[in-house]
């Protein structure tokens, strides 16, 4: 499959592009531009001495989309609109995250003292404590907005609103070449992610079924599986919403009998519970569940008994 198209090229990220690395995209046109700098510190510090970079684009604040932004001291960088005061305040990405949700403000305030430090000890299985949390939220040069068009000289980019795995999730479409760069609609085994404070289960299925619509040949996902083809996209992109399904499955097969949030999240259906000893682990896994079982409750699959508890319908 092509790794180039045109002016674009494709960056797999270290480590096959799982999390926390993904891919990234050069446009080598008049504006050199690379879009989410995640895939890894050699293989950008290599394209870093290869070509002097005019533009980083982030498609979304998350850590693995954002990662090496400090490599770039020379680049003007840019995000959307909305997620932008993340890189202008830092408790902001404790209200989006979900930290601040979870687990209050106090500890919001002691994870950016850690981020601060290069020296923190690592979470053992998230990137929570990494340093370049610091480095690469440490200045936003501008946004951008869903529908704007941008012009690198041979290359025309379109950005596409995609709200629900992030308030500001964006996809990043090239219509002149038939490419689109859907980031985290990554058709990954684990599904949709969605565990934020500011993600959203109908709108992530929303934004997918606008992906589908737009008329394009190839599509680049942000993990794992890289480049394809329409058809292959689009019918991985269906078994891939389904897993929200199976989600709600398993909640459901949990509830023999009434239990509260914090019995379900402590099953450890969506991670598993020896993963919950990191505590971002675990902030994923309740607010996953909570979102799950307030939807099951709005649709009528799920009783809500009062008392903080919930049970199967029949």
């Amino acid at each position: 499959m092509n790794t180039r198209f045109g002016p674009i090229r494709v960056i797999p990220g270290e480590g096959k592009s799982r999390f926390p690395h993904c891919t990234s995209l050069f446009i080598d046109d008049e504006v050199k531009v690379l879009i989410d700098p995640g895939a890894g510190s050699k293989t950008l510090t290599a394209l870093k001495q290869e070509s002097s970079l005019d533009l980083v684009i982030n498609t979304h604040y998350h850590f693995d989309h954002i990662t090496y932004n400090y490599l770039f001291d020379k680049a003007l960088i840019i995000i959307n609109e909305k997620e932008a005061p993340c890189f202008r305040e830092r408790k902001n990405l404790g209200a989006l995250l979900g930290m601040d949700e979870v687990y209050g403000t106090d500890w919001v305030d002691g994870w950016i003292a850690r981020i601060a430090d290069p020296a923190v000890k690592q979470s053992p299985f998230s990137p929570q404590n990494r340093h370049e949390w610091w480095l690469s939220t440490s200045r936003v040069d501008g946004e951008y907005r869903w529908g704007d068009v941008m012009d690198f000289g041979k290359t025309r980019m379109e950005l596409i609103g995609t709200p629900g795995h992030s308030k500001g999730f964006s996809c990043m479409n090239f219509p002149d070449s038939g490419v689109m760069y859907v980031a985290d609609m990554d058709l990954t085994a684990f599904g949709p992610w969605y565990a934020g404070s500011d993600g959203d289960i109908d709108l992530f299925i929303s934004s997918c079924e606008k992906i589908k619509a737009i008329d394009c040949e190839y599509f680049i996902t942000g993990h794992e599986k890289g480049v394809l083809g329409r058809e292959d996209f689009l019918a991985g992109l269906d078994r891939f919403i389904e897993i929200i399904d199976q989600r709600d499955r398993k909640i459901l097969s949990a509830l023999t009998r009434p239990l509260s949030l914090q019995e379900i999240v402590d099953q450890g259906l969506i991670y598993g519970r020896k993963y919950h000893v990191d505590a971002w682990i675990y902030m994923w896994e309740f607010l996953t569940i909570k979102k799950h079982i307030r939807r099951m409750i709005d649709r009528g699959q799920l009783n809500d008994l009062g008392n903080n508890l919930v049970g199967a319908k029949g």
